[in-house]
């Protein structure tokens, strides 16, 4: 994975550098190092973000299936405000910043966009 590849991944995801530091445990220098391409990528940390990757679409994928079934009037999505609401919910979230969340909201947000189909997001 090229560096500028790895950073567009990291932003799409919701991860600031000092979210994913706390994420894969690891120095906030290293990050830098390895998006500036200084240094090489571990395959284990491409790894551990394609997995996040593959999470979010998995949840997002799994949402906007239940909420297309009655689309057509308009769908209302729903974020949460605190993390243990969230960890209750999708306890695969655990070890990832709530912005995470947003990201599987605005996918789907934007499916049903494509759909010309009314869709809002409000607070659980």
């Amino acid at each position: 994975m090229h560096p500028a590849e790895f950073k567009t991944l990291r932003e799409a995801l919701g991860l600031t550098i000092s979210t994913l530091v706390k994420v894969i445990d690891v120095d906030e220098r290293t990050i830098r190092k390895w998006e500036s391409g200084k240094k090489k990528l571990p395959q284990g940390v491409i790894d551990s973000l394609n997995a996040i990757d593959g999470l979010l679409n998995a949840t997002a994928d799994k949402l906007f299936n239940f909420h297309e079934q009655d689309s057509q009037s308009g769908v209302v999505l729903y974020r949460f405000i605190e993390e243990e609401d969230l960890l209750n919910e999708y306890p695969e979230f655990e070890g990832l910043p709530m912005s995470t969340f947003g990201v599987v909201l605005f996918r789907i947000r934007q499916r049903f966009i494509d759909l010309n189909i009314p869709v809002s997001i409000e607070y659980k």
